[in-house]
């Protein structure tokens, strides 16, 4: 009763706003509308939806006609019904905006944008709920439609975020706040505290429970006291999988029952056989199959009576059924949800063939329609220009042909006297540059060599170590000028020569783009990069193309303020390179800018530089056949580039064709690529070729010694306390942690426990290294979970031996694993919490591993790591990369089948997740030394 009152209300409010005479059944209607449509009594809602339609037309009036076709269309997408809602939408935003009615408008554009969120359109989505957002500054517009908007921003933003870029989750927080206050403004306490569970589920996100749980307590409240029990389950929800993760298991199934028995109460079928499909993956979670069984035949018995094709759906409970049965004992049902699995698999992949085939002819008819029409009118005007044409060819011809000819005598004559003078002055000038090059090279040497060698005596003072860093910062930048110079004489005398090859342009982009990320922190500048081009092989000049990255980049970097933001953007666009640099806080006058390409030129008077860069990079974007230009705006300078990446713009000269395709990654990223003989997504992590080491002391002497004593060998990371430490161990997952036993915010004992305690880092080595001896302190961090524990003073022989044993270690650990057929964690010495990881993974792999579709994105996102996490955690534990690991036990699946089963050998690899079968049969060969059919005929391989 509380909510219907409120409905009422704001119903009330939202139509008196605009100042005019509402009919009483109209209102009637809208109230009863909303009660039904929170029911999800959708056709009782639009039978009255369209009596307002009505009545709105006999009132004449644009408003209440406008209302009604929006109300229709939201309630068309409740339904599902897609194409309706986008006609109704358009006819209400068409009235809107004839009229300006930005009410109408906010609530049509909020429909079309989330029939394109539901698609998965990410792109247009968020352009309609930006527009809405637009409209709500420019008229000073707020109401529900503006406020489910900035959520939806959110949301869309949430789903997009990558482990590089993973700024998306603050910018979802500021558009859920944003919500959550105007909300607030207008008084709607319901969107105000569903800003409550948006709020909980960005901390979620971010894996800090201890403040999304009062989030969710706070709306939880609330919606219970409304008696919302949609929202109230969604709550129930989220907090289950909070305490499953935080390992509290008795508290996540209290919560999941609860939200089953509100679900059951509400009524609403489909709802409540999803909640019987998440309580029974708990329930497996923690290996209580027994009583998941019941559970998920509940659920199949509903999504297999009803009529709304939920193939996926059926397959992953046939999968689970199956997995649940092979636990209890029970091999002869197993085998049933096994056959049923299949059969399910076959019938997405029918639907997606057929709905595929619909979708090629379609657009082949439309392509093909449209090129006659093209066709036809082209040969029409070509007729009406050769009539007009015909008469005034001869009069016309012959006195243009005079004067041309005149013109590009006199034109000639003289062009041949400049340029014979402006060649001259340029090969001077060229020849000058090259000669002082390389007379500059030999006693830059000579300065670098000494002053290194000098920076290496450890007796050095401060002073003179400040002194000699100086010097060497120097020498560097004039071997950078050195460089430039000779670059600029190479393209002039026509030595530099393009050579292209192919590679992955986003890894390379992304590499040299985040090099810069240290340099901009020291300025606390913000560098802000968007990549958004594919993972797939492009033609182009590396060398090259860095030099103008780095150019653009260092210049930006150089004349932006502190605290700037500085913008890196790149995509393809009809086989060709689109990059922009952005650089705010500065500005250039119109003289400026024209000279801005200018050799020798400086762009701003205060700064000091030689005016080479911006004129080098000009030069070698035109070599690599591309165009560059810079727009200024009152606070910011922009650099646009185009250059194409496409095979067919390089002549056979220009084409490196023995090379292999190469990558340009910073040692710890991951990219993802397809693979030329399987559909699936097959991950291309970096080979690393140096273990990483992280040193945690707060004493910055200490840390930069023992980086000294390991740098050589190993590639070392530092932290200053326990609390960042822990941070990047998450993010970087090391090989080996050294760590400080007292340090301030969070000491050793904590870092040690938090690493040991979650599943990233559970399986990294720790040496405590402190100044506190005897053996009850030893005891303690042993306790704790240290691996080995030194004391300082220490000897710098016998910290590099312990940490070579223990790396010797995990690699042995590693060899153990690889060659296990299954994972069999109990029978090999691994601590606790790396058992429960690899139980966890078993069980994402019985239930996923068969589908085609999964690979190490779904993988990544199933075991709730990032694809960096994941891959560094298999590395440690199997010695396998992510893509490795999976068809590994794709292939021992098939092997287990073969053995075990009579199926027909062209379906085994089908049935364990290869959607190519050559694929498949040359894995298999590559693992086991035999075809499939060999393998199958030897039962006793």
């Amino acid at each position: 009763m509380i909510k219907r009152g409120l409905v009422f209300i704001l119903t009330s409010i939202w139509f008196s706003s605009f100042g005019q005479n509402v009919p009483d059944g109209f209102l009637s209607n809208q109230t009863q509308i909303d009660s039904l449509s929170e029911s999800s009594k959708y056709d009782d809602a639009l039978h009255l939806a369209f009596q307002n339609l009505e009545i709105a037309k006999r009132e004449g009036s644009h408003l209440l006609l406008g209302k009604a076709k929006s109300k229709i269309s939201h309630l068309y997408f409740r339904k599902g019904d897609y194409d309706s809602t986008t006609h109704y939408a358009k006819q209400a935003m068409n009235l809107a905006s004839a009229n300006k009615l930005p009410e109408v408008m906010t609530s049509a554009l909020l429909s079309l944008g989330n029939v394109h969120y539901s698609k998965f359109e990410d792109i247009d989505a968020i352009d309609h709920y930006q527009k809405i957002d637009s409209i709500s500054e420019r008229y000073g517009e707020k109401n529900p439609h503006v406020v489910n908007a900035l959520f939806n921003l959110g949301k869309v933003l949430l789903r997009t975020y990558s482990v590089q870029d993973t700024s998306y989750v603050g910018k979802a927080e500021r558009y859920f706040r944003s919500a959550q206050k105007m909300a607030s403004e207008i008084g709607n306490p319901e969107e105000e505290h569903f800003g409550y569970i948006m709020l909980g589920n960005i901390y979620g996100q971010r894996r800090e429970y201890e403040k999304a749980i009062p989030y969710f307590k706070k709306s939880l409240a609330y919606f219970e006291r409304m008696g919302s029990s949609k929202r109230v389950a969604d709550i129930y929800w989220s907090l289950g999988i909070i305490e499953t993760d935080l390992n509290n298991y008795e508290q996540a199934e209290f919560y999941y029952k609860k939200r089953l028995d509100l679900l059951t109460q509400a009524g609403n079928p489909e709802e409540i056989a999803n909640a019987y499909r998440v309580h029974a993956g708990f329930l497996q979670r923690i290996n209580r199959h027994r009583e998941a069984i019941p559970y998920l035949e509940k659920a199949y018995d509903y999504f297999q009576d009803s009529d709304a094709g939920h193939s996926g759906i059926l397959l992953g409970i046939t999968s689970s059924l199956a997995e649940s049965y092979r636990k209890t004992g029970d091999f002869e049902k197993a085998t049933e949800f096994y056959s049923q699995t299949l059969v399910h698999q076959d019938s997405l992949d029918a639907r997606k063939q057929k709905s595929l085939a619909l979708d090629l002819e379609a657009k082949y008819q439309t392509q093909k329609k449209e090129q006659e029409i093209a066709l036809l009118k082209s040969q029409n005007d070509l007729a009406e220009e050769r009539k007009k044409n015909q008469q005034n060819i001869l009069l016309g011809g012959i006195v243009l042909i005079s004067l041309v000819a005149l013109s590009l005598f006199l034109l000639y004559r003289n062009r041949q006297k400049t340029n014979k003078r402006l060649m001259e002055l340029d090969t001077a000038k060229s020849n000058f540059f090259a000669n002082i090059s390389h007379e500059l090279r030999t006693p830059l040497s000579l300065i670098k060599g000494p002053v290194e060698q000098q920076l290496e005596n450890t007796r050095l003072s401060e002073e003179d170590k400040q002194n000699l860093t100086i010097a060497k910062k120097n020498a560097e930048r004039l071997t950078t000028l050195v460089d430039q110079l000779l670059d600029l004489s190479k393209l002039e005398s026509s030595f530099y020569k393009l050579q292209v090859g192919r590679g992955l342009l986003s890894q390379f982009l992304k590499s040299i783009a985040e090099s810069f990320v240290f340099q901009t922190n020291k300025k606390s500048q913000l560098l802000n990069i968007q990549i958004s081009i594919e993972e797939h092989l492009y033609w182009y000049d590396a060398d090259v193309l860095q030099k103008i990255v780095v150019n653009l980049l260092g210049n930006a970097l150089k004349y932006s303020p502190e605290k700037a933001e500085i913008h890196v953007s790149a995509n393809i666009g009809d086989g060709n390179l689109s990059l922009s640099v952005k650089n705010t806080g500065i500005s250039l006058s119109k003289e400026m800018l024209n000279n801005i390409f200018d050799r020798f030129h400086r762009s701003h008077e205060n700064e000091p530089g030689t005016g080479i860069g911006l004129a080098l990079t000009k030069e070698l974007v035109e070599l690599h056949k591309g165009k560059i230009h810079v727009k200024n705006d009152a606070d910011s300078i922009t650099f646009y580039i185009e250059v194409p990446v496409h095979e067919n713009a390089f002549s056979i000269n220009e084409k490196d064709m023995h090379s292999e395709p190469t990558t340009y990654q910073t040692p710890y990223q991951e990219s993802e690529i397809i693979d030329s003989h399987n559909n699936e997504s097959v991950s291309v992590e970096h080979n690393e070729a140096k273990d990483i080491i992280l040193i945690v002391d707060d004493n910055e002497d200490i840390r930069t010694y023992i980086s000294s004593i390991l740098h050589n060998k190993y590639h070392v990371i530092t932290a200053e306390n326990g609390d960042v430490g822990f941070q990047k161990a998450l993010k970087q997952v090391p090989d080996l942690i050294i760590t400080d036993l007292m340090m301030p915010k969070e000491d050793g004992l904590k870092l040690t426990k938090n690493c040991k305690t979650n599943d990233t880092t559970s399986h990294i080595p720790i040496i405590m290294l402190t100044a506190k001896t005897g053996d009850e302190n030893r005891l303690q961090g042993l306790e704790i979970g240290a691996d080995s524990y030194l004391t300082k003073p220490f000897n710098n022989k016998v910290l590099k031996q312990t940490v070579q044993n223990l790396l010797e270690s995990r690699k042995q650990l590693q060899k153990r694993f690889s060659q296990e057929v299954i994972l069999t964690p109990k029978d090999i010495s691994i601590g606790s919490y790396d058992q429960r990881f690899l139980e966890s993974l078993q069980t994402i792999l019985d239930e996923q591993l068969v589908s085609s579709n999964f690979n190490a994105e779904a993988f990544s996102v199933a075991i709730g790591m990032s694809r960096m996490q994941l891959h560094r955690k298999l590395k440690a534990l199997t010695g396998q990369t992510t893509s490795e690991f999976i068809r590994g036990q794709r292939l021992k699946l098939a092997a287990k089948l073969l053995q075990e089963s009579d199926v027909n050998i062209s379906e085994i690899g089908y049935q364990v997740g290869f959607n190519d079968h050559s694929y498949f049969t040359k894995c298999f060969r590559e693992t086991y030394g035999l075809s499939p059919s060999e393998f199958s005929k030897n039962k006793t391989f």
